[in-house]
């Protein structure tokens, strides 16, 4: 009888050990707003840099603007080849019903903002 019970003990740790190695491989990709690769993120980024700037005119204050430069030229260099992606995302994800396009821009490039430093190891110039 003692030997059941940590039979049953040692199944149910197997079970679960293969449980958590099965679900590995439903992860997200990991990319920000779901892209594919890195140049899609890469591509996602530096148009909502784009879109900020196109909805600013280079009107707005003068250290958000240095910033929005700085991300777009940072984004562009990584964004080859997946330029017409990173818009068509973007568009589809800001177009969707019930969202708002500026709230989701404002949170979108604190987002890339955030990538850029914590995993590109990038030092924006405005925030030293």
């Amino acid at each position: 009888m003692r030997y059941f019970g940590w039979a049953m003990i040692a199944l149910g740790v197997a079970g679960l050990f293969w449980m958590v190695w099965r679900d590995q491989f439903a992860a997200p990709s990991g990319h920000l707003y779901g892209m594919a690769d890195a140049a899609g993120e890469a591509a996602y980024c530096l148009a909502v840099a784009e879109r900020i700037r196109e909805i600013t005119g280079g009107r707005s204050d003068p250290r958000l603007e240095r910033h929005i430069d700085e991300q777009i030229g940072f984004w562009r260099s990584r964004a080859t080849g997946a330029i017409g992606k990173g818009r068509a995302a973007l568009a589809r994800d800001s177009g969707a019903p019930g969202v708002n396009e500026q709230a989701h821009l404002h949170l979108a490039v604190q987002d890339c903002g955030l990538r850029a430093i914590t995993f590109y190891g990038h030092r924006f110039a405005l925030m030293e």
